[in-house]
């Protein structure tokens, strides 16, 4: 028989044993636990990594979208320089024409009082005329009278021929004539540029309206997208960091588990695709606005 202290000496080394196993098999458990946990967190890691990438994808279109339209703006506002310009050369045209106008009225003026003067200078040579016309039987006197006419109305100038009047107020007649044809169609056409360009700059202060209004719109859903993909970046890295399971790091909005994770990822990829169908839907009508809007006459 063994001696007692052998014996107690047996019993604790088999206690010592036995706590020992039991240490162990509680490592090993919790080693499990967290590989499985690991398996999650990597699990969730490639689901949240696609959905990161199909963000990223949705993304570019729009940022390219956004520097189309800034561009299309670009152009609309050189456009629209370009007819304020040219608005600004008719003017000063129109301005010149009226000038020249203001000086031919003037002068036509000035020729009509001397058109007067002659008018009544040829009135009183024809009473003067027509009083020595009635001395005919009385040769002194008629003599007399052609002296005297001679000297009220010719004198020591040189005689003008009254034709030569008339030609320069024919010529006169005929340019301002054709000074008023000018103005006539110069006024119908700044007229009809004006309606245009108004009409255009009307057209055009619309159309960038809307394409404000777009880009905003987009830009805000740009926003919301890149917010997104940064909560998923940030609520993984914390995951990670803490060692939370998927289920209390991520819940999912149906209150199912994260077994049922690839279900509910199929569910949102669906809602995806439907949303984009939505949005190619939308993109063709918007098209389809733009190009009858662009063949109406305006």
């Amino acid at each position: 028989a063994l001696p007692i202290s052998l014996e107690k000496d047996i019993v604790g080394l088999k206690k010592e044993i036995q706590e020992r196993d039991e240490t162990i098999q509680d490592k090993e458990k919790r080693i499990y636990d967290l590989k499985k946990k690991n398996q999650e967190l990597e699990k969730f890691k490639f689901v949240l990594d696609y959905k990161i990438k199909e963000l990223k994808k949705q993304i570019e279109p729009r940022e390219t979208e956004i520097k189309a339209k800034e561009e299309q703006i670009n152009e609309m506002e050189q456009e629209l320089d370009q007819f304020h310009k040219k608005n600004q050369s008719l003017e000063l045209r129109i301005t010149e024409l009226n000038q020249k106008l203001k000086a031919s009225d003037k002068e036509l003026r000035r020729e009509r009082q001397r058109v007067h003067d002659t008018e009544a200078v040829c009135k009183r040579f024809q009473t003067d005329l027509h009083h020595t016309v009635g001395l005919i039987q009385e040769p002194k006197a008629l003599k007399e009278s052609v002296e005297q006419l001679y000297r009220k109305h010719v004198g020591d100038d040189k005689p003008e021929l009254v034709r030569v009047d008339q030609d320069i107020q024919q010529e006169f007649g005929r340019q301002r004539e054709h000074l008023e044809r000018s103005v006539a169609s110069l006024r119908k056409k700044l007229a009809k540029d004006s309606e245009i360009h108004r009409a255009d700059n009307v057209r055009i202060m619309q159309e960038n309206v809307t394409l404000i209004r777009e880009i905003n719109d987009l830009r805000k859903e740009l926003k919301i997208a890149r917010g997104q993909v940064h909560d998923f970046e940030v609520a993984l890295t914390v995951a990670k960091k803490q060692g939370m399971g998927v289920s209390a790091a991520f819940p999912d909005r149906t209150g199912k588990s994260t077994s049922s994770l690839e279900s509910a990822d199929a569910v949102e990829n669906t809602r995806i695709i439907e949303m984009q169908r939505n949005e190619i839907r939308r993109q063709r009508q918007r098209i389809e606005e733009l190009e009858s809007g662009a063949v109406r006459p305006g």
